[in-house]
């Protein structure tokens, strides 16, 4: 799973891409989505690595001096996601964090349910719906009906940061993120539709997986 400090932005338009040969062998690499006058960077040999104009995932660190630098393996084409692909990727990511999550949601999320298992939302989403975006995961659980309950959540190490907040129900959870998958169909060059859900969504590369937004 890509770092909790890793940024990530979703449908980047690439514009003003230059490469700049750096002492060494190496060069710069920089550009700024279409939008706005922020710059990108990263290092790489002088072959082109983008495609001025293509639409990007991204995944990105931001230095002390301010600079927002690409981590390669967080970049990925929009045009070549494969909804399956990324959501089956994302399982398996999961899958190696999933004792680590579950004894955080224990030890940070209390509620009085008893007739299931229940997921902070932050964790419900890293463990079922991290190929999507997080605001997208909630609403669509909320449009479906999803069952939650209310929940404060915590960190026992710091008391002060209760807050009022909700857990999902694990039964059916995965069903719900995976039926949403599966029925994807893309509408533009990067979102899709589903006859589940009423808003078009996001569907990350695989290499764009992370547990940041």
């Amino acid at each position: 799973m890509k770092s909790k400090d890793l940024h990530t932005i979703h449908d980047l338009i690439v514009t003003d891409y230059t490469i700049t040969k750096l002492p060494g062998g190496t060069a710069r690499h920089q550009f700024r989505p279409a939008t706005t006058s922020t710059v990108y960077e990263f290092e790489a040999n002088a072959v082109p690595v983008l495609v001025e104009g293509e639409r990007y995932n991204i995944g990105f660190t931001v230095t002390p001096g301010g600079k927002n630098i690409i981590d390669r393996s967080a970049l990925s084409l929009s045009s070549l996601v494969n909804p399956m692909f990324s959501y089956i990727a994302a399982q398996q990511l999961a899958g190696q964090q999933f004792e680590e999550e579950r004894k955080k949601n224990e030890r940070r999320v209390a509620h009085s349910a008893t007739d299931d298992y229940y997921w902070g939302k932050k964790y419900a989403w890293r463990m079922y719906g991290a190929c999507i975006a997080q605001p997208a995961f909630h609403a669509y659980l909320e449009e479906i009906g999803h069952p939650k309950v209310d929940c404060i959540t915590s960190d026992p190490d710091y008391p002060s940061s209760n807050t009022e907040s909700f857990a999902y129900a694990e039964t059916g959870l995965e069903d719900a993120i995976k039926n949403l998958i599966a029925s994807a169909t893309k509408t533009t060059a990067a979102y899709y539709e589903s006859p589940l859900y009423s808003k078009k969504f996001t569907i990350k590369g695989i290499n764009a997986i992370t547990h940041k937004k």
